[in-house]
């Protein structure tokens, strides 16, 4: 569930679109056989935001505008992005479609090695955070 400090005109559309991200991250991932690093920027909304016009749009439709486009409130602003980008992390582990692996150590192929970050991979594809520990070579 959305939650933000400010009350927004458009959570369902915002939700949608964040949603809609995820799972097209998932789909790209999914297929490339990749995990993604949670502390790296694979999991980072400021990044999706940039690369999303429709996303900022909606975002930018709770705030009043310069003449040129950008955000008057940018203290506002950074505090909804704040609140959205603990959203968007919040899809990625509840959605269903990835298997979180977080920081530590795991037995891969007969050697123990440490992920020193929380990782993502789609579900049941790794056993754990590494991109030579796929489930179909393990079994």
């Amino acid at each position: 569930m959305l939650k933000t400090n400010m009350k927004l005109k458009n959570p369902e559309i915002i939700q949608e679109l964040l949603r809609a991200i995820v799972e097209e991250s998932y789909n790209e991932v999914k297929e490339e056989k990749m995990l993604l690093c949670m502390e790296c920027g694979d999991v980072d909304l400021y990044i999706a935001i940039s690369n999303n016009e429709r996303l900022q749009e909606a975002i930018n439709k709770n705030f009043e505008l310069d003449e040129f486009g950008e955000v008057i409130d940018r203290n506002s602003y950074n505090e909804l992005i704040e609140d959205l980008h603990e959203y968007y992390i919040d899809i990625f582990r509840t959605i269903g479609l990835f298997d979180y692996f977080p920081s530590g150590y795991y037995q891969v192929k007969g050697e123990t090695r440490l992920s020193e970050t929380d990782m993502l991979g789609p579900k049941k594809m790794f056993y754990a955070p590494f991109e030579d520990a796929l489930v179909s070579e393990n079994e």
